[in-house]
Order: structure tokens, then C-alpha cells, then sequence
């Protein structure tokens, strides 16, 4: 039983299982889940709906997690985009010179892959989104990245969603995705060529805290004309080394 802990600790139980059950907890599984009776979660529930860190499911009685803890999640994005965005500029930017392609910081915000901050490449011809753009995990080489060395629940939490086919390369089955989560692992880097758009080509490489947790993804994005034009080897090389010296950076600060 879990009665002992105190009122912030339970209430921090609830809201994280919550983050864990998409399609929303009753009252009597959140119970028997935490181990709580059922007027206790009963009433961190109803503490939670005040807040507006939980809401009712229209449609039977389940909850699931509210606007209030939506924006927090947000806020703590921002947060930690700037605090690595000035650590890792100078980094980004340097790729890009030597790549000649666009290089982009990216972290993993909800589902998606969020764009922190961008280097454009000098070519005319390049791939450009709108500040803010998010970018389902499943296409995103960052997130990919980041996936491959998170813990199983985060992995499982993108993968039982429904994933969208954008072109005929999208991988959408979640036995492939663990497949190739293992190679992320093994070489370090993750690509996505034409599985968003069919005429972008991206790879990505994780970047770690000093606690060794992968936080944000370095990735270069071209389009798929001109990537023949490139070594993929330097191009790995290359991603992979900012990467690890952005991590190496990190090692210095608590993000």
C-alpha cells in the first residue's frame, strides 16, 4: 500500500500515471494501480479538476491528464530549450558550415520532435519550417535518437499511438521501430530519408546530460536531391561528433 506517502507525493503518482494512460484511468484502477483506496484517489482526482491538471473523459468515467498540465509540460520545454540552446549554438552552427546543409537542435516535446533551433544552409534550395513546427516522433530523426536510448514506458507511450503514413518510406509498425531503435543504438545515429516528405532526407544524433539521459537530437536536413552529392560517412561523422561534444558541454550544467 501507498497510503504512507504524503499528499504532493500522491498527487505526483496520479498525475504521472495519468501521463502513462492515454485513453484515461477510472477511479478503481487508479486505486488498485497506486495502491491507494479508492477515496483517496477519488480525492486527488477531484483536487486535479480543480487545478485543471486532469479532465473528465466526455464518454464514461475515466480521466486523463488536463490543459494546466499540458502548458507545465510546455513551460518545462522552453525551459530547457534555453538553457541548451546557448550551450549548443556555437555547435550547430559550425556543422552547418561544414556540411553546407541545413543543422538543427531539436528536443522531444509530447509526441513530437520540436525544433529549439536552427541553422540554415546556404543554398538556395533548402527545407524550412515555421518556428514552433512540430514533427510526429515517428518521422523525426531526433526523435528517433532520442527514443532509442529512453526508457521503455516513454518508447511504448509514442508507439501505441496510431502512426500516420505521409509516404510510401513511413515506417508506422512498432515492431520496426524497435528494430530500429536497436541499430540507433548500435551506430549511434538515426535517419529518415523520404519518410516525412518524400523529397527530404534527415539523420540524427543524440545528445546527453551529465546523467548520460538523451535530452535533444542533433540533425541535418537536406533534400534528397543533393544527398547524393554528399559522403554519408563524413555526413554520420561529422553529426555524430557535434553531438558528442554538445554532450560533452552538458556534462558542466543540470539539464
Amino acid at each position: 500500500m501507498n497510503e504512507n506517502l504524503n499528499s504532493a507525493e500522491k498527487v505526483l503518482k496520479v498525475l504521472m500515471v495519468l501521463a502513462d494512460h492515454e485513453q484515461g484511468m477510472g477511479t478503481g484502477e487508479l486505486s488498485e494501480e497506486l495502491g491507494f483506496t479508492k477515496p483517496t484517489a477519488s480525492r486527488l482526482l477531484h483536487l486535479l479538476l480543480k487545478h485543471g491538471f486532469a479532465r473528465k473523459v466526455p464518454a464514461g468515467n475515466k480521466y486523463v491528464l488536463g490543459k494546466s498540465a499540458l502548458d507545465l509540460g510546455k513551460l518545462a520545454d522552453r525551459q530547457i530549450g534555453a538553457q541548451l540552446v546557448p550551450i549548443a549554438k556555437p555547435c550547430i552552427d559550425m556543422l552547418r558550415d561544414s556540411v553546407e546543409e541545413s543543422a538543427i537542435l531539436e528536443i522531444l516535446s509530447g509526441d513530437n520532435a520540436l525544433p529549439i533551433y536552427r541553422a540554415n544552409g546556404p543554398h538556395v534550395v533548402g527545407i524550412w519550417l515555421k518556428p514552433g513546427t512540430l514533427i510526429p516522433a515517428h518521422v523525426s530523426p531526433g526523435a528517433k535518437a532520442i527514443l532509442a536510448f529512453s526508457p521503455p514506458e516513454t518508447v511504448n507511450r509514442i508507439l501505441k499511438k496510431t502512426m500516420l503514413r505521409y509516404t510510401p518510406k513511413t515506417i508506422t509498425e512498432a515492431k520496426r521501430f524497435k528494430e530500429t531503435f536497436k541499430e540507433i543504438r548500435e551506430k549511434g545515429v538515426a535517419f529518415a530519408f523520404g519518410e516525412y516528405n518524400i523529397d527530404v532526407n534527415t539523420l540524427g544524433a543524440p545528445i546527453f546530460n551529465h546523467e548520460k539521459k538523451p535530452v535533444a537530437a542533433v540533425v541535418i536536413s537536406m533534400p534528397a536531391y543533393r544527398t547524393r552529392h554528399h559522403q554519408q560517412s563524413k555526413l554520420v561523422s561529422l553529426l555524430k561528433k557535434t553531438a558528442a561534444k554538445i554532450s560533452n558541454q552538458l556534462a558542466h550544467y543540470r539539464i
